[in-house]
């Protein structure tokens, strides 16, 4: 039996302990049979462990140097299928880190979950290459807004069932000749290529976009393309 898992790693922040997951945590088995090479996708849904864990977003900057962590007042994304990605977010009292935005190439949206005990969870929800970062400036203010296009996700028209997700927090349902939408909570491990599934009705996700404002509450609208 073989089995080869996605990377997992875990790193120190302010002094507590950080499982940080940069995939889905599952692995691929393939067990050999008589019949031929029988195959698997395995996934452990760490989320639903989480019960009422308060959760938050967090940015690092990737630089020659190393990852930087930088504050972040909202951010929002467009993951998809067939078309690039787009990633923005925004780096509020900036002025301390103007050097690492600048040498940076890359940056990750990551969402961080404390659980009892001061154990964190982190699981990356994007990332893009730096290729506008955007400098405001007023009397009280000093902001950057950081934004690039990454590759667009893989097709996949029957996904495995281990990545398949029921939307919680569903607010509204649009469907149609253009295909579906549903506007929800922002999933952990939804992403475009998987199937959801929204009031018993199931469809494989073409985009997810993401909205975390600065102030009220974050939400995703995830849908399928006819």
């Amino acid at each position: 039996m073989t089995i080869g898992g996605h990377a997992l790693s875990s790193a120190p922040l302010a002094g507590a302990p950080v499982t940080a997951l940069v995939d889905p945590v599952s692995c691929y088995l393939a067990v050999a049979s008589p019949l031929g090479a029988a195959a698997a996708v395995v996934l452990h849904d760490f989320s639903a462990n989480l019960g009422d864990a308060l959760t938050c977003y967090v940015v690092d900057l990737v630089t020659p140097g190393g990852a930087v962590r930088v504050p972040v007042s909202s951010w929002q994304a467009t993951l998809q299928t067939g078309s690039s990605n787009y990633v923005q977010c925004v780096i509020p009292a900036c002025l301390d880190w103007v050097d690492a935005i600048n040498s940076a190439t890359e940056f990750v949206v990551w969402r961080r979950a404390v659980l009892p005990g001061t154990t964190a969870i982190e699981y990356e929800m994007a990332r893009a290459p730096l290729e506008r970062a955007q400098y405001d400036r007023g009397a009280q203010r000093y902001t950057c807004t950081v934004s690039g296009y990454s590759d667009a996700f893989a097709e996949d028209l029957d996904p495995p069932e281990a990545y398949d997700r029921t939307l919680a927090g569903v607010r509204t349902i649009s469907s149609g000749e253009g295909g579906m939408r549903v506007r929800c909570a922002i999933d952990w491990l939804l992403r475009p290529g998987h199937r959801a599934v929204a009031d018993g009705v199931e469809f494989v996700a073409s985009y997810i976009n993401y909205y975390a404002p600065a102030s009220g509450d974050a939400y995703m609208d995830a849908g399928s393309r006819v």
